[in-house]
């Protein structure tokens, strides 16, 4: 295994899957590139808010999430580096795998039912759908 992507959001879920990344990536002989992964959603909107760009706020709060996982990423020793796209959060992760050519791609997961995800859906649970590798969901 040579490079993990770890998707993040700010959730407690997140902040567990790159929690078991860093366990895996550290008790490997070879030790894997992980990459941080930030999706910021993207939104319509029919009218522009004036005086207020919700675009750069979301950019910001996206690179501000990151800060303290570089932080947690440099800790481990391990080879990283931290990534932002924009678009549907599930599509994007699955894009950016098979792009990158990654070898695993781990996600949290909110925790719910299954009725409750098959209503609503999720990202893990689209992520495991249409994934170019394997997935490790961390609950």
């Amino acid at each position: 295994m040579r490079h993990i992507v770890v998707a993040v959001d700010g959730s407690s879920g997140a902040a567990k899957a790159l929690e078991e990344a860093i366990k895996l990536g550290t008790s490997m002989a070879e030790r894997p590139k992980i990459t941080a992964l930030h999706v910021d959603p993207a939104i319509a909107m029919n009218e522009p808010a004036i005086g207020f760009d919700p675009e750069a706020r979301i950019e910001a709060e996206g690179l501000a999430l990151l800060a303290p996982i570089e932080s947690a990423l440099a800790s481990s020793g391990l080879p990283h580096e931290t990534a932002v796209r924009k678009g549907d959060p599930a599509r994007e992760i699955c894009a950016f795998a098979e792009h990158e050519a990654c070898d695993l791609i781990v996600v949290g997961t909110r925790g719910q039912s299954l009725a409750a995800e098959l209503l609503l859906g999720s990202v893990s649970h689209k992520v495991i759908q249409h994934a170019p590798c394997p997935v490790m969901t961390v609950r």
